[in-house]
């Protein structure tokens, strides 16, 4: 009975998925989308480098979905809003790696770092899974330095979107809005860096995140 239980969860959960990601493949064909310092990343692709890309926690609807059918690896919370969401960018060709700061944060880690060294590209939501809203955790920073590979930073600016009560006030994006997403130069974080210096550099690197809206 635990078996067709869960064998029915993981059905649903697919259909689930497969709706929203079939709605918003949809709506994001309407989107007016201008891409700046894209270069930065196809360069790396090219040269097949592994990198790190970060964006805010309250932007991944924008920042799966344009990094969707790349194979890219991510890392999803182990949460139950988690399982949904690894099922959604499963169907969008990523590799989810299920962790957080919270639990199961060892794990995750180490197979970050194993699928960088690999030569996988990583994408990771500094401030999740759970906050404050735009406070850039140090995994992502440590895990590019461990493995001595660049990472980049990428920010979005909507003209027209809906915002949810959550804690990162998650963006949804209405149809027929225009979209602005910039790419920061990829940065190594020097292997040297520790203790307030490596803090001091996150902080920095924080505040070059910070988003802005577009004015209409």
């Amino acid at each position: 009975m635990r078996f067709l239980k869960s064998r029915l969860a993981g059905r649903k959960k697919r259909i689930i998925g497969w709706l929203f990601t079939s709605l918003v493949g949809a709506v994001g064909l309407t989107w007016r989308v201008r891409f700046y310092g894209r270069a930065f990343i196809d360069d790396l692709t090219a040269k097949k480098k592994p990198f790190v890309i970060v964006f805010w926690h309250g932007d991944m609807l924008m920042g799966w979905y344009f990094h969707r059918n790349r194979k890219y690896s991510s890392l999803v919370s182990m949460s139950r809003d988690g399982d949904l969401l690894a099922e959604i960018l499963r169907q969008w060709k990523y590799t989810v790696i299920r962790g957080s700061s919270s639990k199961g944060g060892k794990d995750a880690r180490a197979r970050m770092e194993h699928l960088l060294r690999k030569g996988h590209v990583l994408v990771v939501t500094p401030d999740g899974p759970q906050g404050p809203r735009y406070e850039m955790k140090m995994g992502a920073l440590r895990t590019a330095q461990k493995t001595g590979v660049p990472i980049v930073s990428v920010t979005f600016q909507v003209d027209r979107a809906l915002f949810l009560n959550t804690w990162d006030k998650f963006t949804i994006p209405l149809p027929f809005t225009r979209i602005i997403v910039t790419y920061r130069a990829p940065e190594m974080v020097h292997p040297e860096l520790n203790g307030d210096d490596l803090n001091e550099y996150r902080e920095d690197f924080e505040k070059r995140m910070k988003p802005g809206i577009v004015s209409t």
